[in-house]
């Protein structure tokens, strides 16, 4: 199969201001955005770039210097620089000779950041930058508190109301579960958009100015599948990375419905349904996502803060008293429950924030 390699010619056709790109991994995305958003566009416009990761211990000199490894300096500065340096969180252009070992730095190209660290630079000045690249902004593992907050806070300190500073946001599809899909209201389109297609947002930030976002899932590159395990598919072909989750042994008619729940978290929406096997007479919860509007007679438990009394923090916490459905809820065990697709539970799980017992 013939290998494709992506092209952020074709989001930047969308002239968003903050452009979301994903997909699977080495398919081409950091290569195309530090080749043509920060290098070649310094060399063309003078306007330096900020290279930006989530934590402090994400941008070490081993990885700067790896991540700009392959770039051709040489050939794109016609031999004037060999490489590009970092000292002190500041890249240059320079050049390396090989005998001496030493690097001499020319001239400045762009920063290096961490957003955790963006409090600190509060009143720094970075008027020479119009262009942001926020690394792995997707992750597996805990984000910071309030982080798309604390990213638009840097980024005002930056662009100072210019209106001209470009953010592009890259990542692998590791899971949905991301606080900037939720805070920026992009689930539905996170939910519908395939491979290879390009979407775009505006949010009004006043009665008069509002902001483009463009969101793009990558095509699927091709060539050889070299990965195995749970991480494969999102590896090697972009699609959301999941988790093995019990699944239910028997068609979904072979039982009847005894009670219905809701779960909202993080804007996910999910339906759990207490079943009863109609020939072992054996009860499962089963849980699929939902996309309407919940019913105004469905307990839901949910991290919105309502005052619907229908509407529940923690399941094995509840306030409501009826000794019927305290006995229903409490036989949501781990060991009960089953789900639609890996997918769902993997979002499930995510999004939760109450820990399921055992």
């Amino acid at each position: 199969m013939k290998q494709v390699h992506y092209n952020i010619d074709n989001i930047d056709k969308e002239d968003a201001l903050f452009n979301l790109i994903y997909g699977e991994k080495s398919n081409g995305k950091s290569y195309q955005v530090k080749h043509k958003k920060a290098v070649e566009h310094y060399l063309k416009t003078g306007k330096r770039f900020i290279l930006l990761r989530r934590w402090r211990e994400d941008i070490s000199n081993l990885w700067i210097e790896q991540y700009f490894g392959d770039v051709d300096v040489e050939k794109l500065t016609e031999g004037r620089y060999n490489c590009i340096s970092n000292y002190r969180k500041v890249l240059y252009f320079a050049n390396y000779n090989i005998e001496t070992g030493k690097v001499v730095r020319g001239e400045k190209i762009g920063y290096v950041m961490a957003l955790s660290t963006e409090q600190h630079l509060s009143s720094a000045s970075f008027l020479d930058v119009d262009v942001i690249i926020f690394e792995e902004f997707m992750q597996r593992g805990v984000y910071m508190a309030h982080e798309p907050d604390r990213l638009m806070i840097l980024y005002s300190t930056i662009d100072r109301k210019r209106g001209t500073t470009k953010l592009y946001m890259v990542g692998n599809s590791i899971s949905r579960v991301c606080p900037y899909i939720y805070e920026w209201g992009l689930e539905s389109i996170f939910k519908k958009l395939k491979q290879g297609e390009i979407a775009t947002k505006d949010i009004a930030t006043d009665e008069e100015n509002k902001v483009k976002i463009a969101i793009e899932y990558c095509k699927a590159s091709g060539g050889k599948a070299l990965a195995i395990g749970n991480a494969k598919e999102m590896i090697d072909k972009g699609a959301w990375q999941t988790f093995p989750q019990p699944l239910l042994k028997k068609s979904k008619k072979c039982y009847n419905i005894v009670y219905r729940i809701g779960f909202q978290y993080q804007s996910f929406k999910f339906i759990a349904e207490l079943l009863k096997d109609k020939e072992t007479l054996e009860y499962a919860w089963f849980i699929y996502p939902y996309y309407k509007d919940f019913s105004n007679k469905l307990i839901v438990f949910s991290d919105t803060i309502s005052q619907n009394p229908l509407y529940q923090r923690d399941i094995y916490n509840s306030t409501i008293k009826i000794p019927r459905i305290r006995k229903i809820l409490d036989s949501f065990r781990e060991n009960m429950i089953f789900y639609s697709s890996d997918l769902c539970g993997t979002d499930f799980k995510q999004v939760i924030d109450f820990t399921i017992r055992r």
